[in-house]
């Protein structure tokens, strides 16, 4: 009761604002798939299909890429079932997180068709980083305005890295685009890389036995 009171505002229920925000992460890893065009030619033969794996490849893997890292922002937004209430502040910096992992689609099929371009990989850089900024608010402002639960703070610490954690991979891996885009995508992986093995490391052993 203390924390709502010290809040000023409307707060409202977040159910319907996670059901918006697992809608467009189903859209959005969904029509990932697209990115992969498959090249139709006049007749089908031996050395087309092998032409054709050899381009579609590096697109899948481009399709991974983005998949594992809309699966990580879904995972982490998860932080919404410890969120008791949400303000309309709230709601629209969420709203706008959301619009940003709906242009994952769009960035993907840039470096997939484009990927050797710099200015595509900065493009989904970009992208990525917008993705982490607005997240950072979120949670600093559901924190600073005490709506989050009391028991988030066995999570604090992991959250809080993750948060930071995210935004320095993606500026470095912008820094590798000036050298080579293909490295700067590939560096990417570290991302969900990193929150897995800092799960294992900055929660307590104890908390995620309790997780399973």
């Amino acid at each position: 009761m203390k924390d709502d009171k010290s809040h000023m505002g409307l707060l409202v229920p977040t159910g319907r604002l996670e059901a918006l925000s697992d809608g467009i992460f189903a859209i959005a890893m969904t029509i990932l798939v697209v990115t992969i065009e498959i090249p139709v030619g006049p007749v089908s033969s031996y050395p087309l299909l092998m032409n054709t794996m050899g381009n579609v490849i590096p697109k899948f893997a481009v399709y991974f890429l983005s998949f594992l890292i809309l699966a990580v922002f879904w995972i982490v937004h998860h932080m919404f079932y410890v969120v008791k209430k949400a303000d309309y502040t709230l709601i629209w910096i969420n709203i706008f997180w959301l619009m940003f992992i709906g242009l994952v689609p769009l960035s993907t099929s840039l470096i997939a068709q484009f990927g050797h371009f710099q200015i595509s990989q900065l493009i989904f850089d970009l992208n990525l980083l917008f993705i982490g900024f607005f997240y950072y608010l979120i949670w600093q402002y559901a924190v600073k305005h005490h709506l989050m639960a009391e028991n988030i703070t066995s999570y604090y610490n992991y959250v809080k890295k993750t948060i930071l954690l995210l935004p320095g991979v993606i500026i470095i891996a912008m820094i590798i685009s000036f050298i080579s885009p293909r490295w700067s995508m590939i560096f990417l992986y570290l991302i969900p890389v990193l929150f897995v093995v800092g799960r294992r490391i900055w929660i307590p052993k104890k908390i995620r036995k309790n997780d399973k």
